[in-house]
């Protein structure tokens, strides 16, 4: 007996780790969200290209900076030449070198440098509201996609029990007929329902499956095992919608939706260009310095000697080879520095031009400004009045649910006491599945319309709110 019970309450354990596994596998709205926000590719995109306005934004500043060159040069002349180091012509094969190295700071740029760095700012501040709208789109895709897969899997469940109805009807019809209360052709009402209640149960199947392999391709999951929970959704909060109004949450997304403030960026970004234009008109002024030194093969030593003639002294040069390479580079260092200012004249009207066309560019960043604000609140309204549609949709459907199941019942007990025939219970039970399937398609409806003003409102996309 001791054993008996010790082996049932194992596998009562042992099935209950399979349960829980197979629980634990299932994802639920919150993991396949935070799951597609980091696999997401267009996601990783919008990343990547903030990442890519952040370093232009980052070097933006370090234009400040001087420049810093370095220039090493050889050459070999053959035929006649100058030495770049005495400046005189020389005639045979010779072989140059020289290395400078030379510093720029520019001190005035007509304030480009600085209205530059405005631009980059702005530039990566609308990179990254695209890359939080490109995060808040994916999340409501997988919000979208995933309360289809519940939907589906609830039309399932609707079919399967209509399935099981008319198994037991057809359990009833059979008895019955064999009593002789029904005819024969009863079975086959009862047999071409059953048929077709087996043809739903597939086809509802066949959407769980398709549901799951949207979502898997949205979350971009290989795995065919892949599955999600199903939770418990609450409906308590319909009245909320009626307490919401259309221009609050188009208030409330117009200071703090990624789309608005990324085009809000990009029209500063676009004044900032126009600075930089105007700006081009300005003088420039640079500070330089610079080091060099040189080395030819033709740079030669000579020494002087000097010789009386007839009490005159007269000086005599005389070659004594090469000039040696160190003694080159030091006879020949330089040491320069300056400041040079550029004043631009005429460039074919080109700087002109850059003007017209930032203003304009100007102009189209307000237009589109205005064209994504007109959007979202059109989009908002859309969503509202889908919503409070959706509330009056559930709450009709709901309903009727009660009222086809009541009929049911009713014609039910008829149906078994013999004073109903086969077909007018039959379309009683059509009538109850039709108001079920109607009321689960409004039911989730209803919550992703709940779940679109939260998306406007900022608020986290969960199932349990």
């Amino acid at each position: 007996m001791n054993i008996l019970r010790l082996s049932v309450i194992t596998a009562l354990f042992f099935f209950a780790q399979i349960s829980f596994a197979q629980t634990a596998d299932k994802w639920t709205l919150e993991k396949c969200i935070d799951y597609a926000l980091q696999n997401n590719i267009q996601v990783k995109q919008a990343d990547v290209t903030s990442n890519i306005y952040s370093n232009d934004h980052l070097q933006s500043k370090l234009n400040f900076l001087p420049t810093i060159e370095g220039n090493i040069n050889f050459n070999s002349n053959y035929g006649n030449s100058i030495n770049p180091q005495t400046y005189t012509f020389t005639s045979g094969n010779a072989q140059q070198a020289s290395a400078s190295l030379q510093g720029t700071l520019p001190v005035f740029t007509g304030l480009q440098q600085i209205f530059n760095v405005e631009r980059t700012k702005y530039e990566l501040l609308a990179s990254k509201m695209d890359y939080e709208n490109a995060k808040r789109n994916i999340a409501l895709s997988v919000a979208s996609a995933y309360l289809q897969v519940l939907l589906n899997k609830e039309i399932l469940t609707v079919a399967t029990k209509q399935k099981q109805l008319t198994e037991a009807q057809k359990t009833t019809v059979a008895s019955k007929i064999k009593a002789g209360t029904l005819p024969e052709t009863s079975a086959f009402e009862v047999d071409a329902q059953l048929a077709r209640d087996e043809v739903n149960v597939v086809n509802a199947k066949s959407s769980i499956d398709l549901g799951l392999l949207q979502l898997r391709q949205l979350l971009q999951i290989a795995d065919e095992k892949f599955d999600v929970e199903t939770p418990e959704l609450k409906f308590d909060n319909i009245a909320d919608v009626a307490s919401l109004s259309s221009v609050s949450i188009f208030e409330y997304a117009l200071a703090n939706q990624p789309s608005i403030m990324s085009a809000e960026a990009r029209l500063k970004s676009a004044n900032a260009s126009r600075k930089i234009s105007i700006g081009a008109l300005s003088p420039t002024i640079a500070v330089y310095a610079s080091l060099s030194s040189g080395y030819s093969s033709q740079d030669r030593r000579y020494e002087t000697k000097v010789d009386t003639f007839l009490g005159i002294p007269i000086p005599t040069s005389t070659d004594v080879g090469l000039k040696p390479f160190d003694n080159q580079l030091k006879d020949n260092f330089r040491k320069v520095i300056g400041v040079q200012m550029s004043i631009p004249l005429f460039n074919k009207w080109q700087r002109v031009t850059n003007i017209q066309n930032a203003r304009l560019q100007m102009q189209i960043r307000e237009l589109q400004l205005d064209g994504t604000k007109n959007q979202l609140r059109s989009d908002i309204e859309q969503a509202y009045t889908n919503a409070k549609a959706a509330v009056q949709s559930y709450v009709a459907n709901d309903k009727s649910v009660q009222a086809a199941d009541k009929s049911f019942q009713a014609l039910e007990k008829r149906f078994g006491a013999g004073m109903l025939g086969s077909y007018e219970f039959q379309q009683a039970k059509n009538n109850l599945a039709i108001a079920e399937s109607e009321k689960i398609k409004s039911k989730y409806t209803y919550v992703f319309r709940l779940k679109v003003l939260d998306f406007y409102q900022g608020k986290p996309l969960k199932l349990d709110n």
